[in-house]
């Protein structure tokens, strides 16, 4: 039954945690399900006063309640409840939204194919397939309470010229191609954790024992016509695709993740190196006018278990490149329309965990960057972003506390989307996580 379990979160992506509560009616049809919470504590620059002072919140960052399991070995299936705060302000006395954050029904029809069906994350890069309770660096989504922007907004929020959609640049977004289709905010409870996701119908598998991975999607695309960014029922319904390969070298010893998703770290139980390219595409329709955004990546992720000086060490290393095709999309920034040409994103993430228990856990220090630039006709923009995190694992995933410091630096005085007089912003964040 427990290699099932694990099974099913290979293949589907689930986590199966070890104190997850199972509910078994046969040997073939089961289910565990359980609660998973991230509580932050946070400093945010400029958050707060119109953007003139920082801003100190303690907030349920998430909280989500999951299920997976399976008819029979062909038919499993999964969902994620979310209880945040993303995507809205913060509030002490509880969370206020609340989503279905995945819901997918997975065909296993064998090991190289895979038929998945529901609302998920796209396959297009390696950063869209980790979920939020796997990562190192602590997902800073969810609202400030200057003009409506992101935690983590790289660009203030732009208008498209003769409509009323916007475009919404985030750190995690640009990773998530088509990165505009991504940015434009769906409905008026979109948060961050939808840029990533979508509904539609996904071909996956792995080939040669995982040495090949390939997926193949098509979705409602941002372009659908239930989207607010479709205005006013004036655009035609258009549908975006997806389709990733990875390549894991298995004949060099190197274990390949046969899951769905991948993890941000795996702590030395793996010797994991995998190679990714993801193209994706989605026209954007405004009744006025079209435009199709192509996206393509390229990305590489390694982490083994070392030793160094006799010291037992996981170091990890993961980089990746994000080309996105703007097709002129007009742009009103206030002063005038600009037209996108094209948006760049280089990232790179080294660190490592010391695989020894200090007291209570283990401990780890990783480093992120990440640089983009937005070309458009008239001006190009270059911001970036660099974090630290200081993860201690009490229990792997399932208990840790992360110190975490992000900063922002948005190339130009008055891109700032806090304060328009500034130019950077440095947020602190303490946060413990929890899955049961």
């Amino acid at each position: 039954m427990r290699k099932a379990l694990l099974a099913i979160a290979a293949l589907t992506g689930t986590a199966i945690t070890a104190n997850a509560a199972l509910l078994k009616v046969s040997d073939q049809t089961f289910a565990n399900f359980g609660l998973k919470l991230q509580i932050y504590g946070q400093s945010l620059e400029d958050a707060a006063n119109g953007g003139k002072d920082n801003a100190i919140d303690f907030t349920i960052q998430n909280a989500r309640v999951y299920f997976s399991g399976q008819l029979n070995p062909i038919v499993q299936f999964g969902a994620n409840l979310d209880f945040a705060v993303t995507g809205a302000k913060t509030s002490h006395e509880a969370t206020t939204t609340t989503k279905v954050r995945d819901a997918f029904i997975n065909f296993h029809f064998a090991n190289e194919l895979n038929v998945m069906a529901g609302y998920y994350r796209v396959p297009f890069s390696r950063a869209t397939l980790v979920d939020r309770y796997n990562t190192i660096f602590m997902p800073q989504d969810g609202w400030v309470t200057v003009g409506g922007a992101y935690k983590d907004q790289i660009l203030p929020t732009l208008n498209i010229a003769n409509s009323a959609a916007q475009i919404h640049l985030t750190t995690s977004n640009v990773l998530g191609g088509p990165t505009l289709g991504n940015a434009v905010a769906i409905t008026g409870t979109t948060d961050e954790g939808d840029f990533s996701r979508d509904a539609g119908v996904t071909v996956w598998g792995n080939v040669l024992n995982g040495m090949v991975k390939y997926y193949v999607g098509i979705y409602d695309g941002f372009g659908d016509h239930n989207a607010g960014e479709v205005v006013a029922g004036s655009g035609k319904d258009n549908l975006g695709y997806v389709f990733r390969v990875e390549f894991t070298p298995t004949n060099l010893g190197f274990q390949a993740d046969k899951g769905y998703l991948h993890k941000e770290t795996y702590f030395g139980q793996k010797k994991e190196l995998t190679f990714g390219f993801g193209y994706g595409a989605s026209k954007l329709d405004i009744g006025t006018a079209s435009f199709t955004f192509k996206s393509w990546t390229v990305d590489a992720n390694w982490e083994q278990k070392l030793a160094y000086q006799g010291l037992p060490l996981v170091p990890k290393v993961e980089a990746g490149y994000v080309y996105t095709d703007g097709d002129n999309l007009p742009l009103d920034t206030g002063n005038g329309v600009v037209y996108l040409d094209k948006i760049k994103t280089y990232y790179l993430t080294v660190g490592a965990l010391l695989d020894q228990q200090i007291w209570l856990g283990k401990l780890g220090a990783y480093f992120k960057y990440q640089k983009t630039k937005v070309e458009t006709s008239d001006l190009d923009v270059k911001p970036n972003m660099w974090a630290i995190a200081i993860p201690y694992y009490l229990a792997g995933q399932n208990a840790k506390i992360v110190f975490q410091w992000n900063h922002y630096d948005y190339d130009k005085n008055g891109f700032d989307p806090r304060n328009s007089n500034d130019d950077s912003n440095n947020d602190l964040t303490l946060a413990f996580q929890v899955q049961f």
